[in-house]
């Protein structure tokens, strides 16, 4: 591509684009749409972070308070967990709205997460779309409305022989227009978006989640996202004959790449890698539960603890079995999330057929919504449970079988087992978990921009 950019030039595109009155009213709805978008997100998400802060301290405060009580009781009496959500769920909310918040840890079993934010939200919340939802259906046409017609209205006028003939080469012209409408899509929706993740980021809690870095690289996604339609609405426009026909053109490449392919996506992510229903999945824990809380096996265990003569059976046997059921629970379940993350990684190489598909997968992860950061919370709180359990069954095994081991127990020993606390993963593991649509993202900026490269070649005035 030949020619420098052109300050005179690219005032003169600046000009001519502004005159444009399609422009001047995108250029007002699509913020104005945005900051709906996010503002209605916002107000639920600060509501749910004041509630998770509360209940986490009154759940400390409950487990701090419980008295003298038989430590395998306590575990019994078990905590809950609180997933503490990343703040760019305001922006990308992800699977965050389907899974729950919270799980409830005790001895013997390892319980789903419930209090799904959607079970709470009013009718009009649940069907609600997001920032990134605005962004991947509409964003695309925003661009699409900046770049069709750059050059087939221009041949049609005829002024484009005149640029021509004015000594503007046609790689420069591409170039200065493609950085003015650059200019123009980061006013329009790159710049809204990164200020409402700031405003996001000081008025939620961080917990961890890396949020500014997290921020720019979700920002830097969108807008490739929207280059990649920018570059083919150029493109597009260099080779059409007419304007209408470059809007036609662009409108049925729209309605493929954003709606049709992206639905083709998911079904062939579940047909390619398919994931067990949840009734199938209860039903093979409970057919593998007697291998550790069976009575044979209880009676086996119990007569085993007696030879060795060991001084409190009753809590040998309590202990073994809950170390026994690690196994059943790492087998079945983790086969099942394995499956999940299978079809997610699936799903995010489907990326190859659309853009929207690949920033789908890429901007979940990045925000911190996808299910590959939803497991490394289930897998946190379930080694905290195990820790406290094994480690009330210890003090337990402690004392001797007929002892009052409630006696030893009290607020200090509850303070002593320490509250659950959560770091989320480190955002480099995050992205090399989502390098294939990353990847892909990049693939397809590279393609149209060589599109549109190609285009300017043989362009005809």
């Amino acid at each position: 591509m030949s020619g420098a950019l052109h300050p005179a030039l690219l005032r003169a595109e600046a000009q001519r684009l502004w005159r444009e009155p399609r422009l001047r009213w995108v250029a007002i709805l699509a913020p104005l749409l945005l900051l709906i978008v996010f503002f209605s997100s916002m107000n639920g998400a600060t509501r749910m972070a004041d509630e998770r802060t509360r209940f986490a301290a009154s759940e400390r405060a409950r487990w701090v308070a419980q008295g003298q009580k038989d430590p395998h009781s306590a575990a019994h009496f078990g905590v809950w967990a609180v997933k503490p959500s990343s703040p760019l769920l305001v922006l990308a909310p992800g699977i965050e709205p389907f899974v729950g918040l919270s799980v409830w840890l005790e001895a013997h079993k390892r319980n789903e997460m419930i209090f799904r934010p959607n079970q709470d939200a009013d009718p009009i919340m649940r069907s609600a779309a997001s920032v990134a939802q605005v962004l991947e259906v509409l964003g695309p046409m925003f661009a699409i409305l900046l770049g069709f017609a750059g050059f087939a209205q221009d041949r049609q006028r005829g002024t484009l022989r005149m640029a021509f003939g004015n000594g503007a080469t046609p790689g420069r012209l591409l170039l200065s227009r493609f950085a003015v409408m650059v200019g123009a899509l980061v006013c329009m929706a790159l710049a809204p978006v990164v200020a409402m993740g700031t405003f996001a980021l000081q008025a939620l809690p961080d917990a961890g989640w890396n949020g500014a870095s997290r921020l720019a690289i979700w920002s830097l996604l969108n807008f490739m996202y929207l280059l990649v339609f920018l570059l083919i609405a150029l493109a597009v426009s260099l080779k059409a004959p007419s304007a209408r026909a470059a809007l036609a053109i662009m409108l049925v490449l729209w309605l493929v790449l954003c709606v049709v392919l992206p639905r083709a996506a998911g079904n062939a992510a579940q047909v390619l890698a398919p994931v067990p229903s949840y009734q199938e999945l209860r039903s093979r824990v409970e057919n593998e539960s007697p291998a550790y809380e069976g009575a044979e096996k209880w009676e086996a265990r119990r007569q085993a603890l007696v030879k060795a003569k060991v001084t409190n059976v009753r809590a040998a046997q309590l202990d073994q079995s809950e170390r026994e059921s690690h196994d059943v629970f790492d087998r079945v379940l983790g086969r099942f999330y394995d499956s999940v993350e299978q079809q997610d990684r699936t799903f995010g190489w489907l990326g190859a057929i659309t853009p929207t598909v690949a920033l789908q997968a890429s901007g979940a992860a990045v925000a911190g919504t996808d299910f590959y950061q939803h497991r490394h919370f289930i897998e946190a709180a379930e080694t905290y449970r195990r820790a406290m359990v094994n480690r009330l069954n210890g003090d337990l095994m402690r004392h001797a079988e007929h002892e009052d081991a409630s006696a030893s127990t009290g607020k200090q020993f509850w303070e002593s087992v320490p509250a659950f606390a959560y770091s989320a993963p480190p955002l480099r593991g995050v992205l090399a978990n989502a390098a294939a649509p990353l990847l892909l993202l990049a693939g397809w900026c590279v393609l149209a921009g060589l599109a549109a490269w190609r285009a300017v070649k043989g362009v005809q005035p």
